[in-house]
């Protein structure tokens, strides 16, 4: 049976993620995630294993848990607006790392910004390294379109 330690919980997906039997279910509804761990007669502890905060642990059959639920706020991407993460476990993180390597050379903090707009916005930056010098509408210059908008190979990227 698995025990649920709602004080340390970051809602992150990690235990939804590994659960063979699917025991574990998470759902996002306005600007809330919500993981329910249903009762669990798996002998497997991958769900212990994988998290990262250490809220999970297995017990016996005979200290047997009801049912847990557990609701997080999902974090804002500050530039699209789209929800991404658990407001925890973005603070789990920024606790871990160095506030150094947290922002960028611009001031952006990466960590509050949707994984979508980091890869947006380092195709940008690699754009400008690469590619010095030539307009933003040439298509030599667009990474989409280098990475496989017009189906070419990864190898070929190499080319350009």
């Amino acid at each position: 049976m698995i025990r649920v330690d709602s004080s340390l919980c970051l809602g992150c997906r990690s235990c939804f993620n590994v659960c063979p039997s699917q025991n574990i279910i998470r759902s996002e509804a306005n600007g809330r995630a919500t993981v329910h761990w249903k009762s669990c007669n798996e002998e497997c502890d991958l769900c212990v294993k994988m998290c990262p905060s250490k809220a999970l642990s297995l017990v016996s059959g005979d200290e047997a848990e009801p049912p847990c639920e557990l609701s997080f706020d999902l974090a804002v991407c500050k530039i699209c607006g789209s929800l991404y993460a658990t407001e925890p476990m973005l603070e789990w993180i920024e606790s871990i790392l160095p506030e150094k390597i947290q922002k960028d050379t611009a001031g952006l903090e990466w960590i509050r910004i949707c994984p979508e707009c980091r890869r947006n916005k380092e195709a940008e930056s690699l754009t400008r390294l690469v590619l010095p010098g030539r307009r933003k509408e040439d298509w030599r210059c667009s990474w989409l379109f280098i990475a496989g908008k017009r189906g070419l190979h990864p190898e070929r990227m190499k080319l350009l």
